[in-house]
């Protein structure tokens, strides 16, 4: 489904700034895997989703997905079959509009304009029924703003929008880091319920070792800029975070010290 070869991004060449952020990333993803990007602050993982979305350029590489050569494909073509999830609850949605606005919108998405009506009871009641899902009670709020929503209730709405029509890729970019832990579980419960039910191929980066282990068939972990393992099947399922962490420091051949990681394994 999705493939990068010899992907790099470098910030401020040719200056005293520049900054390799991503080096040489060679990476396969099969149709319907569900895979948990973790490392330490700098490490790419961002970067990473960003290219793939059209956000930054490459230097070098190639971006292929689902065969087609996207590395020159501007992000608002890309937008229209790559959802995305952010860390911060106030993207992805329109926070002037209405509930049902936002999701019309998407479920529109790669429809052809008309002059008919986007709205109707008969796609009022689909809306209601895949908020009901998120247990949030936003089946009741169609015509409430989406600025009057809390952080959770936002996040579940944007992942309901983002995959509405179901993408080719999904990229989740630490989507639940912005939430309290019970919210955060129920994001993540959400998510592994709408990603396996429709089978989308996800990528979602967590600093949460332990998440990183629970959700997904498959586990990348990169630094400085590389992938440095690339754990899948039963070796994913068996892992323990303080075996993770062993791996870490035997691939990067450093002690590994991320408070932040090892504090969200641990809550």
């Amino acid at each position: 489904m999705l493939e990068l070869k010899g992907v790099t991004k470098i910030f401020n060449a040719g200056t005293v700034n520049e900054n390799v952020v991503l080096r040489d990333i060679n990476l396969k993803v099969d149709e319907g895997d569900f895979i948990s990007i973790i490392g330490s602050n700098g490490a790419g993982k961002s970067t990473l989703l960003n290219v793939i979305a059209g956000v930054y350029p490459v230097d070098r590489g190639t971006i292929l997905l689902d065969g087609r050569d996207i590395t020159r494909v501007p992000e608002h073509e890309r937008a229209r079959f790559i959802g995305r999830v952010f860390q911060d609850p106030m993207k992805g949605t329109a926070p002037s509009m209405t509930i049902e606005e936002n999701l019309a919108i998407a479920y529109c998405r790669n429809a052809r304009r008309t002059l008919k009506w986007g709205l109707n009871n008969k796609l009022r009641e689909e809306f209601r029924q895949k908020l009901a899902e998120t247990g949030l009670g936003l089946e009741n709020r169609l015509n409430y703003k989406v600025k009057l929503l809390s952080g959770g209730q936002r996040q579940a709405l944007t992942l309901i929008i983002a995959t509405m029509v179901k993408p080719k890729l999904l990229l989740l970019d630490e989507h639940t880091a912005a939430l309290d832990p019970s919210t955060a579980r129920l994001i993540n419960n959400l998510t592994e319920k709408v990603v396996l039910q429709k089978g989308i191929t996800t990528l979602m980066i967590t600093h949460n070792m332990e998440h990183a282990i629970k959700m997904g068939n498959r586990l990348i972990m990169m630094d400085k800029g590389q992938i440095i393992l690339d754990i899948k099947g039963s070796d994913k399922t068996s892992l323990t975070v303080n075996e993770l962490v062993g791996m870490f420091e035997q691939a990067a051949q450093r002690k590994f010290d991320e408070d932040r990681i090892m504090l969200g394994a641990r809550s």
